[in-house]
């Protein structure tokens, strides 16, 4: 029965968002990964139609390769479209909500594993991920699926836990956080606490070595991730200062100094603690704290416990040293749901007849986690929908259906379109530099350039002063003198989902 409520409510869900939003995906790094799955149905092989600003061009290198594999048995299904990208997100979105049932069952008992799973399936953010074509519900997943199966605490579930951990390294950077906590988890269902902390740090050592003597040599050769360089690198580059998308762009890096990296940390965890209603439900999280403080004679519990505060910990702080992002974020939150509800469950049966314990603690639970989620699904986007074009595509999506029109298929183009004129214009594109004039040395390998006021005032897509002399002004600029103006697009409110009035122009090399 609980089973079949979950996949109601996941349908019901779904229904409310194909009919709202179209099938469109307006998640760019769903685009990045659907480009490559199209090419693996395609032209048989790993290979990508779009690039950021850098030293090579249309590389794959650093893109974890998991995604477009299963992203392609998706397109070989559904076809190669948006509905494959979205059924991808929303298969594992599914998957996720059971196994976070079959995993709070497990460690406290089905009210929690229920509620818990209610409370994932009604997040904002993971709803958004479910119908986007993100990879975030995959890796959530993951995380939960391989926890799930080192709890039970039976040989084959043991090594088929750590198989899974082989998965999320290929999945996302951030793989290697939930691999030392899970690791950490299964030293200390195994062992005393004290002996866990000696193996897990001498594991550790092991594991350091192991990136920088093995794995960084051979990620010239394949595609795997030194996490030890690339932790170091990111840590070491990006600013809270800059846009993160300046890297990308070509920005000059530079080394941050250690009192840059402290700042860095501060400014950044402060963000977080700022926006944690952003980031997960403030009442959970409450009750998730309140939990830290309980202690129990349970040993799997306990472990547990321990295993998601230091995932946890280690989640916010390797985000605040490198890439602020919420998202990076999101893939701890159902850990920290199941404490938290569990922490709820208990107060709730203290103080309340057991025979009322599930009645209070779902009244709970849809009170102030599920009621505010309908709100906004059912309520708030009522006045959304009367400010869209309910059955038009997104202005990126038009923008790139011309570029597709007016550009030929050998072209390879940079523009500010990000990851869309590939995927929906179907060329080659490169993400716009900074800088106009860091194209005049590439100039041989450039065939055009396409401009348009899409994002042209977000912070990672800023459009600079000399890209906006040349878009302002196509038929007499002097910056890009090897290329002429062909001509000037308009496009009304009307043609696309957002009502907005969009322009882009063309320049091809003479």
């Amino acid at each position: 029965m609980i089973f079949v409520f979950l996949l109601v409510i996941l349908f019901l869900i779904f229904i409310f968002q194909f009919f709202k939003s179209n099938l469109y995906i307006d998640f760019s790094d769903g685009a990045k990964f659907s480009i490559i799955a199209r090419n693996l149905i395609e032209k048989g092989y790993y290979s990508t139609t779009f690039s950021f600003w850098g030293s090579k061009f249309f590389t794959t290198s650093g893109i974890p390769i998991l995604i477009p594999y299963l992203m392609s048995l998706f397109m070989k299904i559904f076809g190669i479209n948006d509905l494959a990208v979205i059924m991808f997100s929303f298969t594992f979105y599914v998957l996720l909500a059971l196994f976070v049932f079959l995993l709070g069952r497990k460690v406290f008992n089905p009210l929690v594993g229920f509620l818990s799973a209610l409370a994932v399936l009604f997040n904002l953010n993971f709803i958004d991920y479910a119908t986007s074509g993100a990879s975030e519900p995959l890796f959530a997943f993951e995380i939960i699926l391989a926890t799930h199966l080192l709890v039970l605490r039976k040989k084959w579930a043991t090594l088929m836990s750590f198989f899974v951990m082989g998965l999320m390294y290929f999945s996302r950077p951030q793989g290697f956080i939930f691999i030392a906590g899970l690791v950490f988890l299964w030293l200390l269902l195994r062992f005393n606490i004290k002996k866990a902390l000696v193996y897990f740090f001498g594991l550790g050592i092991i594991g350091l070595f192991f990136d920088k003597f093995v794995i960084y040599p051979l990620s010239f050769k394949i595609p795997v991730t030194p996490i030890f360089m690339r932790g170091l690198q990111s840590i070491l580059t990006y600013s809270s200062f800059n846009a993160v998308s300046d890297g990308l762009r070509g920005g000059a890096s530079s080394t941050l100094t250690v009192v840059e990296v402290v700042k860095k940390v501060f400014y950044n965890l402060y963000n977080f603690y700022k926006a944690l209603p952003e980031i997960a439900n403030p009442y959970i999280l409450g009750f998730f704290f309140i939990g830290l403080f309980a202690s129990g004679k349970d040993k799997l519990q306990n472990s547990f416990k321990i295993s998601v505060i230091f995932m946890t910990l280690i989640t916010f702080l390797v985000t605040a040293l490198t890439i602020p992002f919420y998202r990076y974020l999101h893939p701890v939150i159902p850990l920290v749901y199941i404490l938290g509800i569990a922490t709820l469950v208990e107060i709730v049966s203290k103080l309340i007849s057991a025979k009322y314990v599930k009645l209070i603690s779902l009244v709970l639970i849809f009170v102030f986690c599920i009621g505010q989620t309908l709100g906004v699904l059912f309520l708030d986007s009522r006045f959304k929908a009367k400010t869209v074009n309910k059955d038009k595509p997104p202005v990126y999506a038009v923008l790139s259906y011309k570029l597709k029109e007016i550009t030929k298929p050998t072209d390879v183009i940079v523009t500010n379109l990000d990851t869309w004129g590939s995927w929906y214009g179907d060329r080659k594109t490169i993400w716009f530099p900074l800088e106009p004039a860091m194209i005049i040395p590439v100039e041989d390998k450039i065939d055009a350039i396409y401009l348009t006021n899409y994002l042209i005032d977000d912070e990672n897509y800023y459009m600079g002063e000399n890209w906006r002399e040349i878009f302002n002004n196509p038929k007499n600029q002097t910056i890009l003198k090897n290329y002429i103006y062909v001509g000037s697009y308009d496009f009304t409110a009307e043609d696309n989902y957002q009502r907005q009035d969009a322009k882009a122009i063309l320049l091809i090399k003479k």
